[in-house]
């Protein structure tokens, strides 16, 4: 008898109590394991599903290699940006790799100096979605240049579903011209996104955004820098992992240290330095 049988058989006694009893085999009524099994079809029906989904999705425009530039996108196969393609193709990897058939929601935050990054966090996004089974979504916590949604006047974004009581969050998702990448812009509403952190609306759209593609979305939060947040410890919660990008030579390393010191430990992944004479450099677990 196997260890896997015996363990799949337990020792039942009589109705009077005594030692005569029978031996039941309880591999078949077994509900433990019988959930077990209908939960592990039901993950791989849903990942089909949702693979089926992500192959329908709405597409009304697609960016030329000019456009992409213009929005300050990296194009694959770009040679002039190639080095910082790898970068970023690099941390897709690590990130998916700890995430095995999950998807994940990664905060990308900075330290303020002149200039705010040069578009790291959408370009992560559009590497994401790169995946023919993945689709990636750009949250702008902050007001950014370019239009990712195409031509147009603005549109209602963040700070407008967080002011609204009506708005969902399929109001606010728009497609890009990045094939299966979507946003949530900025918006044009009143106040700041970085205000209403806290609200309860917030939570109720980050909820809605990482449970509807749990195994297939990589939502990337574009956040303020981390010394003009107040509330980081929440966008700490609401994220899996966590990168700082600190623009070369223009930050002391004391402030990079009290900006790491905000992040949760657990979940921060590096520093991204950017503005290098040559490319990008990311630092694992740098200024610990």
């Amino acid at each position: 008898m196997s260890d896997s049988f015996g363990r799949a058989l337990k020792k039942v006694t009589g109705p009077g109590g005594g030692g005569d009893g029978a031996i039941i085999d309880t591999r078949h009524d077994n509900t433990t394991q019988q959930r077990r099994f209908e939960y592990e079809d039901g993950i791989i029906v849903r990942s089909v599903e949702a693979r089926e989904q992500i192959a329908r999705m709405y597409q009304p425009f697609v960016f030329t290699p000019e456009e992409m530039a213009e929005n300050h996108l990296i194009a694959e196969g770009d040679e002039i940006n190639q080095d910082t393609d790898l970068l970023l193709e690099d941390l897709r990897n690590r990130i998916t790799l700890r995430r095995p058939g999950l998807g994940a929601t990664i905060l990308v935050t900075s330290v303020s100096g002149e200039e705010q990054p040069p578009y790291f966090a959408r370009n992560l996004a559009a590497v994401f979605a790169r995946d023919e089974n993945k689709t990636s979504l750009l949250v702008e916590l902050q007001p950014t240049k370019g239009k990712l949604w195409g031509d147009g006047d603005e549109v209602p974004g963040l700070v407008d579903f967080i002011s609204s009581e009506v708005m969902t969050a399929k109001d606010v998702i728009l497609p890009t011209g990045v094939r299966r990448m979507r946003i949530i812009p900025y918006g044009k509403g009143p106040g700041q996104a970085s205000d209403f952190i806290r609200s309860t609306r917030m939570r109720i759209l980050v909820k809605d955004i990482t449970r509807r593609y749990p195994r297939d979305r990589f939502t990337v939060l574009d956040a303020p820098p981390v010394d003009r947040v107040a509330d980081v410890e929440l966008l700490n919660e609401y994220a899996d992992f966590s990168l700082l990008y600190v623009p070369y030579g223009k930050v002391s390393e004391t402030r990079i240290r009290k900006a790491v010191s905000k992040l949760d430990a657990e979940k921060f992944l590096g520093v991204v330095l950017g503005g290098l004479p040559r490319m990008p450099r990311f630092l694992s677990g740098a200024a610990k």
